[in-house]
């Protein structure tokens, strides 16, 4: 049984599952178009690789639609689009970094910081041509100008790079002393998860006032802990280093950031469906998370679990 400090009524809860199914649809129809013209084999990868893919981009376009709201703009046809290929794209990056090996990542790592600074990027295979195509549509919706949208994005690039290097770097890590291990991997979590959120929130709400946007921060690092947690087992099995891996009781520590975050979210986000659609996603993520840690935990092997 899996309680908390706050329980949504269940009248939210249908809501939400609502809208997570809509924003499935809506995926599937966005980035199925371009999948199917630009790398068709995805859908044939081993892994459920392609319904992993909408699923990161369903669960960025229910934030998205949560964030925009929040500030009173509405979630139309082009935030949807914007929300879905957004998705699209991070659910490749992190493929690039984490499924190629680790000259891969090097690699991957040099050559997205000359797509950010030069604007260019060799494209070799049908894999990177989807990347390449989804983040040009991205960059056309959008004024990349735009300074805080240009400051979120390399501070997003600049997180996945300090994260990547300590577990390209193990031996230099594990010789640093306990406290400023765990001190440095919720550092990069929190970077993680708060610069994607934030360059979400710049998307689809480019007006956002600073007051409201370090709190979407707080929720977008509780994402990546809840995430983490989740991810747990295989996470070790790849190798990879995170927090909520090597904290000594990672239910409670979770627990104690989930109460604290939606804590700040309700006290400081206007009273407002926006609101409320982010804090009861933040909770169903947050149970499914843990039942699936469980899971793993118990039974062993990668069960598929989504935030339904």
């Amino acid at each position: 049984m899996i309680t908390t400090d706050w329980q949504p009524e269940a009248r939210l809860l249908r809501q939400v599952d609502r809208a997570a199914e809509d924003c499935r649809a809506r995926v599937s129809r966005e980035l199925g178009a371009l999948v199917r013209e630009h790398y068709r084999q995805i859908e044939e990868q081993p892994g459920n690789e392609y319904r992993k893919m909408l699923e990161t981009s369903a669960k960025m376009t229910l934030a998205g639609r949560a964030c925009a709201e929040t500030t009173g703009y509405p979630f139309d046809a082009r935030r949807q689009r914007l929300c879905a290929l957004y998705g699209g794209c991070c659910f490749l990056a992190d493929s690039f970094l984490d499924d190629f090996g680790e000259s891969a990542t090097r690699e991957y790592l040099d050559r997205f910081e000359r797509l950010l600074t030069t604007g260019w990027f060799d494209i070799r295979n049908e894999r990177e041509r989807l990347f390449y195509v989804i983040a040009a549509r991205i960059f056309a919706e959008r004024d990349l100008l735009d300074p805080m949208l240009r400051q979120a994005i390399f501070s997003l690039f600049l997180a996945q790079k300090r994260d990547t290097a300590l577990r390209l770097n193990a031996p230099t890590f594990r010789a640093l002393g306990r406290t400023r291990q765990l001190a440095l991997l919720r550092q990069c979590a929190r970077e993680r998860g708060g610069h994607t959120i934030t360059v979400l929130t710049r998307l689809v709400a480019p007006e956002l006032p600073l007051r409201w946007q370090h709190l979407l921060y707080h929720a977008g690092a509780l994402f990546q802990y809840i995430d983490d947690h989740g991810d747990c087992y295989a996470d070790r099995r790849s190798r990879r280093i995170t927090y909520m891996e090597q904290v000594a009781a990672p239910r409670q520590v979770l627990s104690r950031l989930f109460s604290d975050t939606l804590r700040r979210l309700r006290e400081g986000l206007p009273d407002s469906a926006g609101r409320d659609l982010l804090c009861v996603f933040l909770f169903k993520y947050f149970v499914t998370r843990i039942q699936k840690h469980e899971t793993e935990r118990n039974q062993g092997g990668l069960s598929w679990a989504v935030y339904e």
